[in-house]
């Protein structure tokens, strides 16, 4: 893994998409190797889930699953484009 990618995720708000319909948000993503699969590991990002129910859960997302990413600056950074989006 590179450097460069690990850095471009440092404190910053990573948007994952695994299918067309189905995406997780995460903040604090780091890399992680856990038993011989990469994930990318942090905690669930406000907006993320329907009235933020797992608000700040750990999570871990599988990086052969991920289809697209979103990098954006803030969590209000993200909230206003979902906004615009619906």
């Amino acid at each position: 893994m590179s450097n460069k990618i690990e850095n471009m995720f440092s404190n910053k708000i990573v948007s994952l998409s695994t299918s067309a319909d189905d995406s997780m948000t995460i903040r604090e993503a780091t890399f992680e190797l856990i038993h011989d699969r990469l994930f990318v590991v942090g905690q669930i990002s406000k907006g993320s889930t329907t009235n933020d129910w797992a608000l700040g859960r750990p999570c871990a997302i599988a990086w052969s699953s991920v289809i697209d990413f979103m990098i954006f600056d803030t969590e209000s950074q993200y909230e206003s484009r979902i906004e615009i989006a619906t």
